[in-house]
């Protein structure tokens, strides 16, 4: 699409160009006249709500995407959802502001995760184990352990001080 200052100056350029063609100052202002209020209000709300309209997108499409992949009609995910046909019709638009609950009923019925929130304040602890070996013939035999089920098809983890 092209814009109004590219469109204006093309008229300009082409009126210079061709003498005969006489600039029209009225033509001009109907065409560049201001956004209406209404429009402006709407872009103010696209501004201000960047954020979640952005993420209400994301979900539109991951939805969109897991109905297409698996045939499911919207009708259908709205009985597994417990909503209205109308309100997933909503959903897909993408400008829905949606609440927790409304997520988790969304992730219950297509039975993934779409929204994953990080826990900063969980600890993953890695452990690195060698690789595990069957202890030897020669290993020492226990008097503690005789009569435990442990022999010598049992296995542990080797280290590094292991002969």
């Amino acid at each position: 699409m092209v814009s109004w200052t590219v469109m204006i100056w093309r008229m300009i350029s082409n009126s210079q160009k061709n003498n005969n063609m006489a600039f029209n100052l009225d033509k001009l202002k109907e065409v560049a006249k201001p956004r209406s209020e209404a429009a402006k209000d709407r872009a103010r709300f696209r501004k201000e709500n960047r954020e979640w309209l952005r993420m209400s997108q994301d979900i539109a499409l991951n939805l969109h995407n897991y109905l297409c992949n698996t045939g499911i009609s919207q009708r259908l995910f709205a009985e597994k959802m417990g909503v209205s046909p109308v309100y997933v019709g909503k959903l897909l638009k993408g400008s829905e502001n949606l609440t927790l609950e409304t997520i988790s009923k969304i992730q219950k019925a297509m039975g993934r995760n779409i929204i994953s929130v990080t826990k900063p304040y969980a600890i993953v602890k890695s452990v690195i184990l060698d690789p595990i070996v069957r202890f030897p013939d020669s290993a020492v035999k226990s008097v503690k352990y005789r009569g435990s089920k442990i022999n010598q098809d049992a296995f542990a983890v080797a280290t590094d001080d292991a002969a």
